[in-house]
């Protein structure tokens, strides 16, 4: 039986979190918080971790035997949310040492993109948030002390960055709107963050960064206790190391038998280059994408991977003021009453010159494109959300796990590649490899940056050798290995779910098919994949990689 005090503690902590992370209340569909930005200030976050320590108290009192098992589920979630928040303020110190933990309070991509209010409601929202930067800018010159090299480096790309995009791409998505008095505040509003902004990524770029240090890593203890608190296990890190290994060595032999039928003889980085001239033209690479969607919907349900729900996917061209991923999808979140995902694509800028243009276009060729668009829609995040979506509780719906977000997506790929999309060709399979590569390389990547003494530019140098990627690329997956050490999260959450889809199937025989299996996973939300096997197989003490 679930007890009205469970109940007021769910409450409670939702108020707290929300109140401390507005922008996910808003991407839930909470619209109520719109306009708000999360302040930063030491007595601000002192008085969310107080607020955490008293939750964690009450959930530990509240016991999880005692309670019916949706509810001991949404205790498990809750409780594991407010230990993740407090080992990354309280004991990381996220506040104290990354500059980058306040810009991402001025994303403002949603409000802009999104279709949930006419573009002068959302335009009133923006300006509320864009008053509160310069707050937020004090927070983080109070609070910022000593921060390693990596993280101003990479601090400095957003904070450069975002005046001109407060003052170019913003302004002139804001020209149609009519409202002057509206438009004045804007105006105050947008020149006081601008310069804001302008003045801390000076005093990074001339006073921090050269007296910055490269003392970045964890340590191999909070790094467990990170892992085992996003995955739900506790696994010593040698042991870790060692599946990640495993997977490269499964990976680049499945590359090469997949290269020898694409070019024969040549070897894999023939069959890559090969992959490249399979690109569509300069102006259809959105179309491209968008002529992927409903093929990938008709092999999901036609080859019965899984049950399709009420929704539809469109996708558009990235704006100009979001052009730092090639794709990405904006799902609508459980309170949100449209059902539409907006999957943006990277074009070819009319400003790169021939040469980048034909170097983007064979990077993001069509074989890559197609798994992206399987990756990004279906059978990956936008069907796994719209199953998300409807989970049996407000928690569920709303606490995800980026190692099973992140997993499910990624194992969907290599799955529906062996499954029949594309009739399995060889060209598709090398791009899953090529894809799953540089994520197994982030895996070992997080390991050695944060455990091992690995230094950047031997992280730089693996992503060059074992996943095949440019400089450029290379640096900057090293670069986010220090600040990021959850980007071990895809293949670690990908390896997870083949292990439980290969457990249940031994356990339930002939009972059970792929769509079901798909289906009942999915259904569970998204809570770290370990929970999610303990109640498909009956075994409250499932563990992978045994």
């Amino acid at each position: 039986m679930d007890s009205p005090d469970f109940d007021a503690i769910i409450e409670d902590f939702f108020d707290a979190y929300f109140d401390f992370h507005p922008t996910e209340a808003a991407e839930a569909g909470l619209h109520d918080y719109d306009g708000l930005t999360g302040r930063r200030d030491a007595d601000t976050i002192r008085t969310y971790l107080g607020r955490l320590r008293e939750l964690e108290s009450r959930l530990e009192a509240a016991g999880g035997a005692s309670l019916a098992s949706e509810a001991g589920l949404d205790r498990e979630l809750i409780l594991r949310q407010v230990r993740f928040d407090l080992f990354w303020l309280d004991e990381v110190g996220t506040w104290r040492k990354d500059p980058r933990f306040y810009a991402s309070q001025m994303d403002l991509s949603l409000l802009l993109l999104s279709q949930h209010a006419p573009l002068e409601e959302r335009m009133g929202s923006i300006v509320t948030r864009l008053e509160a930067v310069p707050a937020l800018l004090e927070a983080a010159w109070a609070n910022v002390e000593d921060p390693p090299r990596p993280f101003v480096v990479t601090a400095l790309v957003s904070y450069r960055g975002l005046p001109a995009f407060l003052r170019g791409d913003l302004a002139e998505v804001f020209a149609s709107v009519e409202d002057p008095e509206l438009q004045a505040r804007f105006v105050a509003a947008r020149d006081a963050a601008a310069a804001a902004i302008q003045d801390y990524a000076s005093y990074l770029a001339d006073e921090v960064l050269p007296e910055a240090h490269d003392q970045y890593a964890l340590g191999p203890e909070l790094y467990r206790r990170m892992n085992a608190l996003l995955a739900g296990v506790d696994l010593p890190i040698d042991r870790l190391e060692e599946i990640g290994r495993a997977e490269i060595d499964r990976l680049r032999a499945l590359g090469a038998s997949l290269a020898e039928q694409i070019v024969p003889g040549e070897g894999i980085e023939a069959a890559f280059r090969a992959l490249g001239e399979d690109s569509p033209v300069a102006g259809a690479i959105v179309e491209t994408a968008a002529g992927d969607i409903d093929g990938l919907a008709s092999f999901v349900e036609g080859e019965e991977i899984g049950t399709l729900l009420p929704g539809t996917v469109e996708v558009k061209e990235i704006p100009p003021f979001r052009r730092t991923n090639f794709a990405y999808i904006m799902i609508p979140g459980p309170f949100e009453p449209a059902n539409t995902g907006f999957y943006y694509i990277h074009p070819v800028d009319a400003s790169w010159s021939e040469e980048a243009a034909r170097d983007f276009l064979r990077r993001n060729n069509r074989w890559t494109i197609l798994n992206t668009s399987a990756h990004e829609a279906y059978p990956g995040h936008y069907h796994h959300f719209t199953h998300i979506n409807r989970a049996p509780t407000k928690t569920q719906r709303l606490l995800t796990s980026y190692v099973t977000v992140e997993g499910w997506a990624h194992y969907t790929e290599e799955m529906a590649w062996r499954q029949g999309l594309a009739d399995s060709d060889p060209r598709l399979g090398l791009a899953v490899v090529q894809d799953a590569l540089l994520r197994a390389v982030r895996y070992l990547s997080s390991i050695g940056l944060h455990t091992r003494g690995m230094t950047v530019e031997e992280s730089e140098r693996m992503f060059r050798v074992l996943a095949y990627q440019d400089p450029v690329n290379a640096r900057q997956q090293a670069l986010r290995g220090t600040y990021d050490p959850q980007y071990l999260n895809y293949t670690l959450g990908k390896l997870m779910v083949m292990q439980l889809r290969e457990d249940l199937f031994e356990a339930r025989g002939e009972e059970l098919d792929l769509r079901s299996f798909h289906d009942e996973f999915m259904a569970a939300g998204a809570p770290p994949v370990p929970l999610i096997a303990r109640t498909m197989l009956g075994d409250p003490g499932w563990q992978p990689f045994r």
